[in-house]
């Protein structure tokens, strides 16, 4: 029964289909008659035939593009201009195109128009029609035209005027759309765009980046984080999964991205991610240590990157190059600021010996909120105090730089902690304390300190005489002393018994610190070698 209705209805509509056609080309034909006869008047015929024209070219685009309710004006618009055509052609002889195809070739259709008026009316209203008639065709024309560009950008899914993809096809598309839409303020329609590019799971990072901080601006990082994971919760793409890790709390964030680039460290963002967490634009101001982390993770990324880790993560290229740039930037400031061998031990230690020991004078690369030190072994880490004066770096007083071994401190280990900015306690860092060698090191620092007072002329009962007091005192670290007089290379030997005890040496009288030269020197040479055989540079000494 159902098919035999269908059957019905379907001859229904052929049949009014027919009827349809005929209609319209009866209409179709005596239209193009009506405007034969108004010939001469003014083309008709050949204006109609535009008009239909430039409607069936709009109308089959339209169709095309899957407006499928326009098919009855589609056919309509064909058969008008199949018949103005055919009219418009057969007017082309020099009669016809005067007087019409008809008035040409029927007899009494001619008179028929000169009983009407038609050949010889003049009248201005006519003009005025035929004028408002071709200005209208143009405006058609024009307008036929817009159209057709119009259709033209719809088809190929770009609007020019605001960048957006009118038929998104791709993932990438979507994400393009999201991007316009979120700069130019439409943040529902970016939303929309971005859970459309969701839907892909595609593995490149950069648009859940951007979408987080869309969310961030939008609600808070809070706000960000629970519609975050709720809209990604379904996803199999383990790019979520990294990105709300980006969302976490600070403390967490750090320890969650370090163990997560310890398990992919050939994924280039979670050590461009990590080395962030350390940077001085995330902290404000960093300790070494701080340098010393982000340096590494600096480093691991353009690793990564050189071995692909980054491209083919990201859509936006753009991003790469900020990166890049942002990464290479921080690093060549790292590593001009301080060597490596600062940044894996800021502490150093000098030793000077007095004649109640020794003093162990430190140096920090970074300033430090207290300093404390001991001897390996024997005791608790002791602080060294307070200096008296703050560090303007910290605003806070500095502490003391500096402790004290006694005389008898046999050879040792010592250890050096410190507390930074932080107040995050660094170290320890250990040093070796040797008595002899420290002696040896700090008398020839001290020399090399006041090498214009190595010797002295001076003046006496008629003699003159040239000491070396300074050079005996810190004699035990010399092997050698040499001297010239008048002449700018030393050629004779100062002998002086050795000292092989830390601290100063004794100077008590038991041995000459002198020599007596001739009244007329003018002036000295003198030339040191040390214990290690290094010998300085030979130095002048004029008589006052």
């Amino acid at each position: 029964m159902k098919y035999l209705q269908s059957l019905v209805n379907r001859n229904v509509f052929q049949s009014v289909r027919k009827l349809s056609l005929t209609v319209s080309a009866w209409l179709c034909t005596i239209g193009g008659l009506v405007a034969d006869v108004l010939q001469p008047i003014a083309p008709f015929a050949f204006y109609l035939f535009l008009i239909s024209l430039s409607l069936l070219v709009v109308l089959s685009i339209i169709y095309a593009i899957g407006k499928k309710e326009i098919l009855g004006a589609l056919i309509l618009a064909g058969i008008s201009c199949a018949a103005t055509g055919v009219f418009t052609l057969m007017q082309q002889g020099k009669t016809s195109e005067e007087i019409g195809i008809l008035a040409a070739t029927v007899p009494g259709i001619e008179a028929l128009q000169s009983q009407l008026g038609i050949i010889d009316k003049k009248l201005d209203d006519l003009k005025e029609d035929t004028e408002t008639i071709k200005a209208s065709t143009a405006r058609i024309e024009s307008q036929s035209e817009a159209v057709l560009q119009s259709i033209e950008a719809i088809q190929e899914g770009i609007n020019n005027d605001d960048g957006i993809i009118g038929s998104p096809r791709s993932p990438e598309d979507y994400y393009h759309n999201a991007r316009i839409h979120e700069l130019s303020g439409d943040y529902a329609a970016a939303r929309r765009a971005y859970l459309e590019y969701f839907k892909s799971d595609l593995p490149q990072i950069d648009p859940h980046l951007r979408f987080i901080s869309f969310l961030k601006v939008q609600e808070g990082t809070a706000g960000a984080r629970e519609t975050y994971n709720e809209l990604t919760a379904r996803s199999s793409s383990p790019v979520p999964a990294y990105t709300r890790l980006l969302l976490l709390n600070p403390d967490r964030r750090k320890e969650e991205l370090k163990s997560y680039f310890d398990q992919n460290p050939e994924f280039a963002p979670a050590a461009y991610h990590m080395s962030l967490e350390f940077s001085e634009s995330r902290l404000g101001s960093q300790t070494l240590s701080d340098k010393r982390e982000e340096l590494f993770y600096l480093k691991a990324f353009q690793e990564a990157d050189e071995n692909g880790g980054l491209l083919r993560y990201l859509i936006d290229q753009e991003l790469a190059t900020e990166w890049r740039t942002d990464a290479q930037e921080r690093r060549t400031a790292i590593e001009n600021g301080f060597s490596s061998t600062v940044l894996e031990n800021p502490v150093s230690i000098s030793w000077m010996a007095h004649n109640a020991g020794w003093n162990g004078n430190i140096q920090i690369s970074e300033p430090a909120l207290d300093i404390l030190w001991n001897v390996k072994g024997q005791s608790g880490p002791t602080s060294t105090g307070d200096s008296g004066y703050n560090n303007p770096s910290t605003g806070k007083p500095a502490p003391r730089a500096f402790f004290s071994l006694p005389k008898s401190q046999p050879d040792s280990t010592i250890e050096i902690r410190y507390l930074d900015s932080n107040s995050v306690e660094r170290g320890p860092y250990e040093f070796q304390f040797t008595a002899q060698k420290e002696s040896d090191d700090g008398n020839r620092r001290i020399l090399e300190m006041t090498s214009t007072s190595w010797v002295l002329l001076r003046d006496y009962e008629g003699s003159t005489l040239l000491y070396f007091t300074q050079l005996l005192t810190y004699r035990g670290a010399l092997e050698k002393i040499e001297y010239g007089i008048n002449t700018d290379t030393p050629d004779q030997s100062f002998p002086f018994p050795s000292w092989n005890k830390p601290g100063l040496a004794d100077v008590d009288g038991s041995f000459p610190i002198y020599q007596t030269v001739p009244n007329e020197t003018e002036y000295v040479t003198v030339q040191l070698t040390y214990r290690n055989g290094e010998k300085s540079p030979i130095t002048k000494f004029y008589r006052n």
